[in-house]
């Protein structure tokens, strides 16, 4: 992700000299803009999404899916839908259907404050094979410092939050797949500073909110479109990443790809309890075989607080989770009205 941020950065500068030294000549009216907005999405009083299609009369179907991927069309009736009225293989790509999560809720918010320092280690450490393949439920916002009740005894299907058993990277690991999450986290990088950064992820669509040098930047991956917007808040613009621009390094659809499977291909995860600021906390911790980096994730009963990647020349990598849900509003993946639109294929020539 450092790499992400910082060429963002360096994009942003390029952008503004040509925005100030060509003036209206690089500002145009984007004739694609209605593009930005994702596939035509609806969603059902259950709070499942489904790609909408709309038949020559204007009535709106919900697209459904058999166990063999099939799609058909579906009645609804704005709030639920219903029965199937005929096969759409041939209108819809399997890749146009949305993602639905459909794990255990999870809105939490922290103080990142509270998670800083080296911890340490008070109980002997535990290890198992994989993690457990039963992940518990979590819902509803937790307050830093705020232990879960264990008062009354837990469901049969709920893990206790504080016991030394690795089931908790699993749970995030299945977020990960489900492929709907919103986190906001803060890093140890120096050149990072302590400004939150924002990442979400929703139906294949990525959004990464930054401020770098007090300006702010949001990209925006449309996958839909297989493209890429940069936003800028502070000068009402938006603009098109050319291709030329992009880089391997800035291939967003690739970037998915790497960090899904980063958080979830992990082997022998260890389990120990330590303590960090007079706090109680849970340590699941793996060894990377494609780096040999050592990947520690404390929670702080079962809610991630932070993560720290140790480097084999010994330098450690912190991210700190402030805030991590999986309610992710599609407005989040859309170009905000009364932006101005950059025509950055100007430039591809001179790049």
């Amino acid at each position: 992700m450092k790499k992400i941020i910082k060429r963002i950065f360096l994009c942003l500068l390029v952008i503004i000299l040509v925005a100030v030294g060509a003036g209206a000549y690089v500002i145009f009216h984007d004739p694609d803009k209605g593009d930005t907005k994702n596939k035509p999405y609806i969603t059902d009083a259950m709070g499942s999404t489904y790609l909408a299609v709309v038949d020559d009369k204007g009535i709106t179907y919900a697209v459904v899916t058999d166990a063999d991927g099939n799609r058909y069309a579906a009645k609804y009736d704005g709030s639920t839908v219903g029965e199937t009225i005929g096969q759409i293989n041939d209108q819809v790509a399997k890749d146009d259907l949305p993602t639905n999560y459909t794990g255990p809720n999870i809105n939490v918010t922290v103080n990142t404050n509270n998670y800083t320092g080296t911890p340490s280690t008070t109980l002997p450490t535990t290890s198992s094979q994989g993690s457990s393949s039963q992940a518990p439920s979590a819902s509803g916002e937790k307050t830093t410092n705020q232990k879960p009740d264990t008062s009354n005894t837990a469901p049969s299907n709920q893990k206790d939050p504080y016991a030394l058993e690795p089931y908790r990277i699993e749970k995030y690991m299945n977020i990960f797949k489900g492929g709907t999450f919103l986190m906001e986290i803060t890093t140890n990088d120096p050149d990072m500073g302590d400004t939150p950064i924002t990442m979400a992820v929703k139906n294949g669509n990525m959004y990464i909110d930054v401020t770098i040098e007090g300006m702010k930047c949001r990209l925006i991956y449309n996958k839909s479109k297989d493209t890429t917007y940069m936003v800028l808040d502070d000068i009402k613009k938006y603009c098109k990443i050319p291709s030329s621009m992009m880089g391997e390094d800035m291939d967003i659809s690739k970037m998915m790809e790497d960090f899904s499977k980063a958080n979830t291909d992990v082997g022998e995860i260890s389990v120990s309890e330590v303590n960090l600021n007079g706090q109680k906390l849970i340590l699941e911790s793996y060894n990377n075989p494609e780096d040999g980096s050592t990947v520690n994730y404390y929670f702080d009963g079962d809610t991630l607080v932070r993560m720290d990647q140790i480097n084999r020349d010994g330098s450690v990598d912190t991210q700190y989770y402030s805030k991590f849900t999986t309610d992710v509003p599609d407005s989040y993946f859309e170009i905000p009205s009364g932006y101005g639109y950059i025509n950055l294929s100007l430039l591809e020539s001179f790049m």
